[in-house]
């Protein structure tokens, strides 16, 4: 059967989405990232802190699905510049992926040497560098030393309105599966699943490849993917990786001119990480292989932001049906179904606007309306 396109969709899924249209109330959010290898996540939660500056979202809490690095202190040392240093921070416990990327099996010691950009903590450099550049500005240079993510998404979670919350996730889905099999406790009699039911009205999750096949945040945890996917009461948004991946940003903010040391973190990741126009111009398919473009890197999870804030109108359409895990290797697929649970995004908007938004939301400066970011913190 074929997906209807949104505003085709049934009135209640309409009505949802305009319970986090530009125009409503701010969006309740958690965000929850990997913050392990790419760094479209640095641009995600830069989007977000700006949104937040401008009134249109309240960001509750900042978690990293990833432990045994330098996530969380990087998610804190953006934090901090945007003059929310306080926000509460977790990592999950026991499980999951931890070290330097998917795949490793050994932590990252936060007191050995940064080294070089091609050393033995891989594409997890820029988040070691961040923290060396950045001292002060983080609590928890080890993310295992961060509060558990279970208890941060129960308490979080408990304290709000009945369906109000909108949690928006950008990497790993570890955590979401732990909250899900948490059990009563002190912070709220009901289990993880009914919390939920009660508490968040939208998952927005940059996961899955359409139509089907292997991407990287819902794979390298398939068993959370599935258990997540499958368990999950309230509508889910996926911003998938085949509509982000030519969706391009970054390189107006990686192209401003340099502020000086320890002056703008998301600015330093992306001068750091993104070719040059000459590169890219020397061999644009190559470069588009590996996800680059002239505007910048794909813009997977600053999509998501932008549908978990704004809404899906004016800049999606989007399909209805289910994403679904199949097999032990972490493969999804996509099955169209006019009233299923889920709802994947396709392009509206062009995707060029789509990326001039995205680099419009990581150039606004901080308000700073708490702490003064000019200069590290001793």
């Amino acid at each position: 059967m074929r997906a209807k396109a949104f505003p085709s969709a049934s009135l209640a899924v309409a009505a949802l989405f305009a319970a986090v249209s530009l125009h409503a109330a701010p969006v309740k959010i958690i965000f929850d990232s990997d913050m392990i290898t790419d760094f479209d996540d640095v641009g995600a939660l830069a989007c977000l802190h700006a949104l937040a500056d401008a009134g249109e979202c309240e960001i509750l809490a900042t978690v990293s699905s990833t432990r045994g690095n330098a996530s969380v202190g990087a998610i804190e040392t953006i934090n901090h510049y945007y003059g929310r240093g306080d926000l509460p921070v977790a990592a999950p416990k026991g499980m999951g992926v931890m070290g330097e990327k998917a795949g490793a099996t050994v932590k990252v010691d936060p007191s050995a040497p940064l080294g070089e950009s091609k050393g033995n903590d891989g594409g997890h450099y820029k988040y070691r560098k961040m923290l060396a550049d950045y001292p002060g500005w983080y609590r928890y240079a080890d993310a295992d030393d961060a509060p558990d993510a279970n208890e941060v998404y129960r308490r979080v979670l408990a304290a709000q309105p009945d369906c109000s919350v909108v949690i928006c996730t950008v990497g790993f889905l570890t955590n979401i599966r732990r909250l899900l099999e948490t059990r009563p406790d002190d912070i709220s009699a009901l289990a993880g699943r009914d919390l939920v039911a009660k508490k968040v009205k939208l998952w927005v999750a940059m996961a899955c490849r359409y139509p089907s096949g292997k991407e990287y945040n819902s794979k390298w945890d398939a068993e959370s993917s599935r258990i997540a996917f499958e368990n999950w009461p309230t509508p889910i948004v996926f911003s998938d990786f085949e509509y982000g991946r030519d969706v391009f940003a970054g390189r107006a903010i990686a192209e401003t001119p340099d502020p000086g040391p320890g002056r703008n973190p998301v600015r330093d990741v992306f001068a750091g990480n993104i070719p040059s126009r000459a590169e890219i111009a020397g061999d644009p398919a190559q470069w588009l292989r590996r996800s680059f473009g002239m505007g910048g890197r794909s813009a997977w999870d600053e999509t998501a932001v932008l549908a978990a804030v704004r809404g899906i109108e004016p800049y999606f359409n989007a399909n209805r049906g289910t994403y679904r895990m199949v097999g032990n290797d972490g493969a999804d697929e996509w099955a169209p179904c006019e009233d299923g649970p889920h709802i994947r995004l396709t392009e509206k908007l062009p995707k060029a606007e789509i990326g001039r938004i995205i680099d419009e939301l990581m150039l606004r400066k901080p308000k700073m309306p708490s702490q003064d970011v000019s200069a590290n913190i001793k």
